[in-house]
């Protein structure tokens, strides 16, 4: 049985070649995967990084909110307040801006929608959180400084890989404050609405009544 041998040898050399392409294949693999994984716990650094910086200074930039127009001003001083809420809501855009980005990066979803929630708030500042202002006797900073305050505890949580913390006093009235015009603005939208259907349904009747107006 000489043939024997060579067979054997043969199949030792194939086996031990399919061994080391499979363990090149799965060391491969596990470069690619470790590769990925260091590049999302980068994106997640940069998100976080980007997120404080910018969280402190909205948290700076709320402090200058304008707060309600003041009865009897006249048409120049209404001008500069106008103008001055114009450029504070712009500057506060610019910097949710790439939070919104920075959000988008983070793999927790739970903390992913608290974050775009609370950048709706903020969006929402001068008409929105309204009832939250409870018609002046709470400043607009205080509320926007509380919504900030959360967001930034949240991102805390998350890294210390801890459940979100409850919501403060101050987000709850926003998102209550939110949820209530959002509400109003829908409830008049469908009156508007059903006000339109009424107004072509009167002027379809009207058109193909067949009776003629008396004469005078």
């Amino acid at each position: 049985m000489d043939w024997i041998s060579p067979v054997s040898g043969l199949v030792g050399a194939l086996v031990g070649a399919a061994a080391t392409y499979v363990g090149t294949h799965q060391a491969q693999a596990k470069a690619l995967a470790d590769a990925r994984q260091a590049r999302l716990e980068a994106k997640q650094d940069t998100a976080v990084a980007t997120l404080a910086d910018t969280f402190g200074k909205l948290q700076r930039h709320v402090r200058d909110v304008p707060d309600a127009r003041k009865h009897g001003l006249d048409a120049e001083e209404s001008a500069a307040f106008t103008a001055a809420r114009e450029t504070w809501d712009q500057e506060l855009e610019d910097l949710t801006a790439p939070a919104r980005v920075a959000v988008g990066v983070l793999r927790d979803e739970a903390l992913r929608a608290r974050l775009y929630q609370t950048l709706d708030l903020l969006d929402a500042w001068q008409s929105g959180l309204e009832y939250a202002y409870r018609g002046g006797a709470r400043s607009r900073a205080w509320v926007l400084r509380g919504v900030l305050s959360h967001a930034v505890e949240c991102v805390g949580a998350w890294q210390r890989e801890e459940p979100l913390p409850e919501p403060n006093y101050a987000y709850n009235e926003a998102v209550e404050s939110l949820a209530l015009k959002r509400e109003e603005h829908e409830a008049i939208a469908q009156a508007e609405a059903e006000y339109r259907r009424e107004q072509r349904a009167q002027l379809a009747s009207g058109a193909t009544d067949p009776t003629p107006p008396a004469a005078e």
